[in-house]
């Protein structure tokens, strides 16, 4: 099981990179910022409309890769799909949770 509070960033290993799931509730999109060293270096999503959690995922090794940062691993891919989802909140957030728990029961 995993921490749910640290879903709002995710620091990739081996470098100085954070990732952080954003939700814009005015716009209904989602994005990841790109940070290092503490500053924003860019964001993914920041033209793409991406309207479902799952789609940042898609294209964010490309996106990475661009930047000179390696790959997320799979790991890392289900952590920030969980904080994307989180950032939204609602019905979906609710239920990953209660999806959570119940693994943790077993």
């Amino acid at each position: 099981m995993f921490d749910l509070s640290t879903l709002n960033r995710l620091a990739l290993d081996g470098t100085d990179v954070v990732l952080r799931p954003v939700f814009d509730p005015s716009l209904r999109i989602f994005s990841v910022q790109l940070w290092e060293n503490d500053e924003i270096r860019a964001v993914h999503g920041w033209t793409d409309n991406f309207r479902d959690a799952d789609e940042p995922l898609e294209a964010i090794d490309a996106f990475l890769a661009e930047r000179g940062v390696r790959a997320v691993t799979d790991e890392e891919a289900v952590l920030l799909y969980a904080g994307l989802v989180q950032a939204e909140g609602g019905v979906d957030w609710q239920i990953m949770q209660m999806q959570i728990a119940a693994q943790g029961q077993d």
